[in-house]
């Protein structure tokens, strides 16, 4: 009888285990099921957000080769103003739409540069057509150049999205190595080597030729490193071990660099003086958990991390769920806007995603700034009929040429409510410039 109550009981104990150990196998089948979802949901996500910025890529780029053409027949000032200005407009959105695309834009420099050179070129013609020069015929030979340019890039494009579409070329790094494909990075790199050499533009902007062309304050005089510190550099960087990093290769430009990877980040670290350039990380944040408040405290606390000081924020846009951050120099309460950082944090966990610092290792030093004879009083008496002046401050500005500006920038509000910035000189009282604040719910932009 004993031995038949001790069986039924190992037989009961036994009967338990086994339901516990079946219910935890379904409990980690579920919970890996659920992840799988997650993962195959972000991956989805990443990849329709990449799919849609080259798609607004290939428009932006038609539209733009379209308005360059027609700048070649324009015949006078107020047609030339109105052309170029749809080529600024599409090179803008171009550019905006380069840097959705799922891989380094270091990748991508040439292409970059291309659009930029050309929506400044485009808004130095606007200029000088609203003052009711015509195009001369140097400038109209410029133009031809950048059409010709415009329409190769486009015939690229065109090509590239119908062998994407075609499934020829595989739209992200997964796809392709899973289907043996060529991928859409690997494209893009292919289409950067065979980048038509542009004409050297010399003119009165900021992406002529002689800015373009100007050593890096930063960086001039600088120790050579090698890969072994840049590699070293990076993972200091980002906190990683430097058994992680891995230095892929040097890329030339305005501050050549050694491009180092580390996990998923690709690091650029300029060759003379070790200093980090720019830092972009492949992931993709599929939700936005951070409050624009908590965002913007992260972004600050990766800044100050890296020892950048004397900051302030000059302006923030929050793209999908990713939040970019705009800092400038302040020199003594003078505002140096060529001393700019940029600085992208996820808004889920906070974590730095991309940091440019190209602008301020190009343009930073200690200024010795004028006493400013034009006083605030001058400057409140120049607010035109129409908007009303909140508050005003000292800046320097970037000019369209290699000088920069001293100016006093008075932030101004029409009756509707949008905010302007008017630049004027701080010296001579001059007006320089006018730029349009663009505010909704995802941030602040000036145009």
């Amino acid at each position: 009888m004993e031995k038949e109550v001790l069986f039924f009981m190992k037989t009961k104990t036994a009967v338990r285990v086994i339901s516990f150990l079946s219910a935890a196998v379904l409990c980690l089948g579920a919970l890996s099921a659920v992840s799988l979802r997650r993962s195959r949901a972000a991956e989805r996500a990443a990849r329709y957000q990449g799919e849609q910025a080259f798609a607004s890529l290939c428009d932006a780029v038609s539209g733009m080769d379209a308005a360059l053409q027609k700048s070649l027949y324009s015949t006078t000032p107020a047609m030339t103003a109105a052309i170029c200005a749809e080529v600024y407009s599409r090179s803008q959105s171009a550019a905006d739409a380069l840097t959705g695309l799922p891989f380094p834009m270091q990748e991508l420099e040439q292409t970059a540069g291309f659009l930029s050179r050309t929506g400044d070129y485009a808004a130095f013609l606007i200029r000088r057509a609203g003052g009711g020069e015509d195009v001369s015929e140097e400038e109209r030979e410029n133009l031809r150049s950048l059409s010709d340019a415009a329409a190769l890039l486009n015939d690229n494009l065109k090509q590239l999205r119908a062998d994407v579409s075609d499934a020829l070329v595989a739209s992200d790094a997964a796809q392709a190595v899973e289907a043996g494909l060529p991928s859409l990075s690997d494209s893009f790199l292919h289409m950067e080597q065979e980048f038509p050499e542009l004409p050297s533009l010399v003119y009165d902007g900021p992406f002529s030729s002689s800015v373009a062309d100007r050593e890096p304050r930063m960086t001039a005089g600088g120790k050579e490193i090698d890969k072994e510190a840049a590699a070293l550099v990076a993972a200091g960087f980002l906190g990683s071990r430097s058994n992680l990093s891995e230095v892929e290769g040097s890329i030339e430009g305005t501050i050549p660099c050694w491009r180092v990877s580390v996990g998923d980040y690709t690091v650029c670290v300029s060759r003379q003086g070790g200093y980090v350039v720019r830092a972009i990380s492949s992931r993709t944040p599929v939700r936005s958990v951070l409050t624009t408040e908590d965002a913007l405290a992260a972004a600050e606390k990766a800044l100050t991390a890296h020892d950048y000081r004397n900051m302030q924020e000059s302006y923030h846009v929050q793209e999908g769920n990713v939040l970019t951050v705009t800092y400038c120099q302040s020199q003594k309460g003078v505002l140096c806007y060529p001393d700019m950082v940029k600085v992208a944090v996820a808004m889920d966990t906070g974590e730095l995603l991309r940091f440019d610092a190209e602008a301020y290792l190009t343009s930073h030093a200690v200024r010795e700034l004028p006493a400013p004879a034009f006083s605030q009083e001058d400057a409140a008496a120049q607010v035109p009929a129409g908007l009303t002046l909140l508050r005003q401050r000292l800046a320097v500005i970037p000019s369209p040429g290699e000088e920069e500006v001293f100016c006093r920038e008075l932030v101004c509000e029409n009756e509707d409510g949008r905010h302007y910035l008017l630049y004027f000189n701080a010296v001579t009282g001059e007006q320089e410039k006018i730029l349009i604040l663009l505010e909704d719910e995802t941030g602040t932009l000036a145009l």
